[in-house]
Order: structure tokens, then C-alpha cells, then sequence
């Protein structure tokens, strides 16, 4: 039973989570696309920008997905106060 409880409540977390761009300076390197990206999946910044560079560089969509992320995306008025532990800076 234990263990449904906690998968349910991790589904609840991640239902929460909204995908928007993170746009204080101390966590976004460009448009804030992939630190938000890292909060919504719950992923470390770092492995999100390196797929992202992996995904430019060698499948040539990335930077495309990029722009049109950063143009679509809404931003947060300002940084979740969970952002440091869900995305572990």
C-alpha cells in the first residue's frame, strides 16, 4: 500500500509543476528554456542542456525547438521556491 501512496503523490508533484521558462538570471544561461524544462520533468539543468546540445549538434533540431520554446513558453512571474531540490542545484 506504501508504495502506491508514494507514486500516486509523485504523480501529484509532477501534475503540479508547470512548464514555463525560469527567468532569474542565477538559473537561466539564455532564454530559460531548459532550466524550465529541468524543473517540470524534475531533472538535474545540467543533463537537460547537454541533451539539448547533444539533440543540436548531432539530430539538428534542437536549436529550432529552442526558439520556438522560448517564443511560446510563458515565463514565471518569478523562480518556484522548490526549483533548487527539484532540478538538485
Amino acid at each position: 500500500m506504501k508504495e502506491n501512496e508514494s507514486v500516486a503523490g509523485a504523480a501529484t508533484r509532477i501534475a503540479v509543476r508547470k512548464l514555463r521558462r525560469i527567468t532569474e538570471d542565477r538559473h537561466k544561461r539564455a532564454g530559460g528554456v531548459c532550466a524550465g524544462v529541468a524543473y517540470w520533468l524534475g531533472a538535474p539543468v545540467w543533463l537537460i542542456r547537454g541533451l539539448w546540445v547533444f539533440a543540436s549538434v548531432f539530430g539538428g533540431f534542437g536549436g529550432g525547438l529552442y526558439v520556438a520554446l522560448w517564443i511560446c513558453m510563458p515565463k514565471w512571474e518569478e523562480t518556484p521556491a522548490d526549483y533548487d531540490s527539484v532540478t538538485e542545484n
